[in-house]
C-alpha cells in the first residue's frame, strides 16, 4: 500500500509538473501567434500607405485641409476597421531628430486625438531605430498616457530607394491580449487536472488488480529464482566437467595418435584403436551434453562468416566414407551443381548436423548404402535455399518413434542399445542447431525400409574470389575444393630467427603429447611450465609462435599472454599465441582474444589441427623458395609407387654440388655453351623438385651466359652457393608438412 501511495504520489507531481511546463509552453505558442498576426497586420497596412503623398505632407496643421491628408486618413480607418480589435492605427515621421504624428484613426473630436506635427515622447529606442534599421517588430506590453499596449510597428518605404518615410503603428488594449494568453493556460489547466484524475482512477484500479497478483506472482518469482540458480550451477558443473574431462581425454588421445606412427604388432594396434576409439567416444558424449545444457541455457551462438559449401560436404564425406567402408555400406554424396561454392552461414554448425545424421545412417544400416543429396529448392542473386537429405536402407522408425526421434537422451525401440550404442543426444541437438539457424528439419521412414532426415537451411551467396580444384569422391560424385590453408589464407610475418616455438602447459602427459607433434612438424619447441615462465621466456628469446594454455600455476595465461603484449610495446613485434583450453563455452574463447591471443586451440587437439594451426600462424621459412603444388604432386607420384619422397629430395641434394662445380668451372674457363647448357640442366632439375627460386636463379645465369655478362653471371654463381646450401633443409621441411609421418619419433 505504501509502494502504491509513492507511486500515486511521484506520478501526480510528474502530472503536475508537466501540467505547468505545458501552461507555460501553451502561453508561449499563443503569445508567438498573436505576436506574428499582429506584425503581419501591421506590415500589410504599412505596405498599402501610398508613400508619395506622405511626402508631400508638411507636417504642420495646414495638413489636415490637404487631400493627401485626407487620402490617408481614409488608409487609416480602412486599417482599424479590417482589424476590429486595434484601438489605435497611426502615422510617425522623424523630423529633426525628434518622433511626431503625421495622424493617427482618431476622430478630431476625441480626447486621444493626435495633431498633425504633434509629437510622440514617449517613444522607446526601439521605435526610434525602425527609422535606421526599417525592420518591422511588436513591442509591449507598454504603458504610456493613453495606456497600456501590445503594439506592431512596420515602416513605409520608398520603393525606389527602400528609404523609410514613415512608420505605421497598430496598437492593441493589453487586456485582450492578456486575456487570450490566459485562456490558453486555463486550458491546459483544465486538462492536467483531467489526466490527473485519469490517473488516480487507473492507479486505484491498478491497485486492485496489483493486490490480488502479488500471490501469484511471488510464487513464480520463486520458482523462477530457483530455475536460474540451478541453470547457474549446472553451467558452473558443466564447464568444471569440460575441462576435467577434456585434459585428460587430450594426452589419451595425443599418446594413442604418437603411438599409431610406431612400429606396433597387429595385437598392439588393436589395443590401440580400441583406446582411440573409446576416448573419441567419451569426448563425443561430452560435446553432446555439453551442446544441450547450451542450448537449455540459450547460450548456443550461431555465425555468419563466408565458407566453401562444397568443401565442407566433402569433408563430412571423408570423415563418414571411413566407417562405412569398415561397413561395408556404400556412402555416395551428391551435390546440386547450381549451388554456390562460396556461401555465408554457420560451417561449424552445418558440419555437426551433417556428421549427427550421416553418422546415425551409417551406424543404423548393416547393409545397402546411405545418400548425402544436396538439392537447390529456390535461389536468386543474393540467397540459396538449401535442402540436405541423408538417406539410408537401415532399420527404419515406427510413427511412433517418428513422434519422439528429436527428444534428448531417447533411443527408438528398434535401435537396440547394445547393437547401437548411443548417448540419445545427435538428433534432438541438430533439431536445435537447425531451428537457430532458420532452417527447418524433418524424417520420413517406415520399420525396415529405412529413414531419410532432411533439412532446409537458407544462405546468402558471395563471391569467392579463390580458386578451386575439381576431385572425386569415393562415392563418384564431382565437387570442389580450396587450396590448402597455408597457401590461400594470409600468413604473419615473423622473423628468420622466429623459427622455435614455445609450449606452455603445465600437465605433464599434455606436455609430452604437444612437444612429440610439434616435433613430428620439424619444429623446435620449448617449454614454459608455468605463465611467469613463460613471460620470461618471451622475453629473451624471438618465438615464432606460442601455444599457451589457460589454467596455469603461478600466473594463468590470460595474464601471461597481457604482459608478453606489454613487453612487445617496447620491440614492435608481435608473436603470435594460440590459446590451448578446455573450457568449450563462447565467452571462453572471447576471454582469450580480449586478453590479447590470436586464436584459440581446443583439448583435446590432434595432430592435424595442430599442424593446421601452425600453418595458419607461423610462416614456415621455405615458403619462398619451395613450390608446394609441385613437392605435392611429386609426392603423390612417390606415394603411388610406395617411395618415400625424401629418396627423391636426397638425390637431388646429392647430383647438385658436382654439377655446380662443372658449372662454375665452366664460367672459370669462358665455355659460354657449356656454362648455358649446365644452367638449363640443373634449371630443369630443380624446377621438377619444387625448388623455385634456385631454378629461377639458373634461369638468369643462362640468360647473362648467353649475353656474355661477365660480372652479372659472377654475381650470380655467389647467390646461387647460398641457395644450394639451403634448398635441402628447405625442401625437407617442406615435405614434413607434406608427410609428417616421415618423421618418426
Amino acid at each position: 500500500m505504501k509502494k502504491f501511495r509513492r507511486g500515486l504520489i511521484a506520478i501526480a507531481i510528474t502530472v503536475v509538473a508537466i501540467g505547468w511546463a505545458g501552461m507555460l509552453f501553451a502561453a508561449k505558442i499563443t503569445e508567438d501567434e498573436l505576436r506574428n498576426k499582429l506584425l503581419l497586420r501591421t506590415i500589410t497596412a504599412a505596405t498599402m500607405i501610398s508613400h508619395e503623398r506622405v511626402e508631400r505632407l508638411t507636417m504642420t496643421a495646414a495638413d489636415s485641409s490637404s487631400p493627401d491628408y485626407e487620402y490617408l486618413r481614409a488608409q487609416l480607418m480602412a486599417a482599424r476597421s479590417a482589424n476590429p480589435d486595434c484601438r489605435f492605427v497611426y502615422l510617425l515621421k522623424m523630423v529633426d531628430g525628434q518622433l511626431q504624428f503625421i495622424m493617427d484613426s482618431e476622430p478630431e473630436t476625441s480626447d486621444y486625438y493626435s495633431p498633425p506635427g504633434s509629437a510622440y515622447d514617449e517613444a522607446s529606442n526601439e521605435l526610434r531605430d525602425i527609422f535606421a534599421s526599417g525592420e518591422a517588430f511588436i513591442e509591449g506590453p507598454l504603458g504610456d498616457e493613453w495606456g497600456v499596449w501590445v503594439s506592431g510597428v512596420a515602416a513605409v518605404r520608398d520603393p525606389v530607394n527602400g528609404r523609410v518615410i514613415a512608420v505605421l503603428g497598430m496598437d492593441i488594449d493589453a487586456h485582450d491580449w492578456r486575456a487570450a494568453i490566459t485562456s490558453a493556460r486555463l486550458a491546459v489547466f483544465v486538462l492536467t487536472f483531467a489526466v490527473l484524475g485519469m490517473v488516480c482512477a487507473l492507479f486505484y484500479a491498478m491497485h486492485v488488480s496489483v493486490t490480488a497478483a502479488q500471490k501469484i506472482y511471488s510464487i513464480e518469482r520463486q520458482a523462477k529464482e530457483a530455475a536460474e540458480a540451478a541453470s547457474e550451477a549446472k553451467g558452473k558443473f558443466m564447464a568444471y566437467l569440460s575441462h576435467e574431462v577434456r585434459t585428460p581425454v587430450n594426452g589419451i588421445m595425443g599418446l594413442v595418435e604418437l603411438l599409431q606412427t610406431t612400429t606396433l604388432d597387429s595385437r598392439q594396434r588393436d589395443y590401440i584403436n580400441a583406446i582411440d576409439y573409446s576416448a573419441r567416444s567419451l569426448l563425443t558424449v561430452l560435446n553432446d551434453v555439453l551442446d544441450l545444457s547450451k542450448a537449455g541455457a540459450g547460450k548456443i551462438t550461431i555465425e555468419n562468416v563466408a565458407f566453401d559449401f562444397r568443401q565442407l560436404l566433402t569433408g563430412v564425406d571423408k570423415i563418414l566414407q571411413a566407417v562405412a567402408v569398415n561397413k561395408g555400406i556404400e556412402l555416395t554424396t551428391t551435390i546440386a551443381a547450381s549451388i554456390p561454392s562460396v556461401v555465408n552461414g554457420d560451417p561449424s554448425r552445418l558440419q555437426q548436423v551433417l556428421l549427427n545424421l550421416g553418422s546415425n545412417a551409417v551406424k543404423f544400416t548393416d547393409k545397402g548404402q546411405v545418400k548425402i543429396t544436396v538439392e537447390c529448392s529456390s535461389q536468386d542473386k543474393n540467397a540459396v535455399l538449401v535442402k540436405i537429405a541423408v538417406t539410408d536402407t537401415g532399420i527404419g522408425l515406427s510413427s511412433e518413434d517418428i513422434e519422439k526421434v528429436f527428444q534428448p537422451f531417447v533411443q527408438t525401440a528398434g535401435a537396440n542399445t547394445r547393437k547401437y550404442p548411443g548417448s540419445g543426444l545427435g538428433l534432438p541437438i541438430s533439431a536445435i542447431l537447425v531451428n537457430l539457424m532458420g532452417g527447418e528439419i524433418g524424417v520420413e521412414s517406415k520399420p525396415g525400409k529405412g529413414s531419410t532426415f532432411w533439412f532446409s537451411l537458407r544462405f546468402t551467396t558471395v563471391d569467392s574470389g579463390q580458386p578451386e580444384v575439381s576431385f572425386t569422391t569415393d562415392g563418384g560424385q564431382q565437387t570442389t575444393t580450396g587450396l590448402p590453408g597455408w597457401l590461400s589464407e594470409p600468413v604473419k610475418e615473423i622473423s628468420q630467427e622466429g623459427g622455435n616455438v614455445l609450449v606452455v602447459e603445465d600437465n605433464p602427459v599434455n606436455q609430452q603429447v604437444i612437444l612429440a607433434q610439434l616435433k613430428r612438424l620439424g619444429l623446435h619447441p620449448d617449454l614454459a611450465g608455468n605463465g611467469q615462465d613463460a613471460v620470461t621466456m618471451a622475453a629473451v628469446n624471438r618465438y615464432g609462435l606460442i601455444f599457451m594454455d589457460c589454467g596455469l600455476p603461478v600466473l594463468n595465461g590470460l595474464e601471461a599472454v597481457r604482459r608478453i603484449r606489454e613487453q612487445e610495446k617496447s620491440t614492435g613485434l608481435h608473436v603470435p599465441v594460440v590459446a590451448l583450453t578446455a573450457n568449450s563455452l563462447p565467452e571462453d574463447r572471447e576471454n582469450c582474444l580480449n586478453a590479447g591471443m590470436d586464436d584459440c586451440l581446443g583439448k583435446p587437439a590432434s595432430g592435424e589441427e595442430l599442424k593446421q594451426m601452425v600453418e595458419k600462424w607461423l610462416k614456415p621459412s621455405f615458403i619462398d623458395c619451395v613450390d608446394m603444388v609441385v613437392l605435392r604432386e611429386l609426392n603423390e607420384l612417390a606415394q603411388r609407387g610406395q617411395e618415400d619422397i625424401n629418396l627423391f629430395i636426397d638425390a637431388y641434394i646429392e647430383e647438385l654440388p658436382p654439377l655446380f662445380d662443372s658449372l662454375a668451372q665452366a664460367i672459370q674457363d669462358g665455355d659460354t655453351a657449356k656454362v648455358m647448357s649446365t644452367a638449363h640442366s640443373l634449371k630443369s632439375m630443380s624446377a621438377t623438385m619444387g625448388a623455385m627460386r634456385l631454378a629461377e636463379l639458373f634461369k638468369r645465369l643462362e640468360q647473362q651466359a648467353k649475353q656474355e655478362k661477365c660480372v652479372e653471371i659472377q654475381q650470380l654463381l655467389a647467390e646461387i652457393a647460398g641457395e644450394i646450401k639451403q634448398i635441402g633443409i628447405d625442401l625437407k621441411q617442406a615435405a614434413k608438412l607434406l608427410n609428417p609421418g616421415n618423421n618418426l619419433l
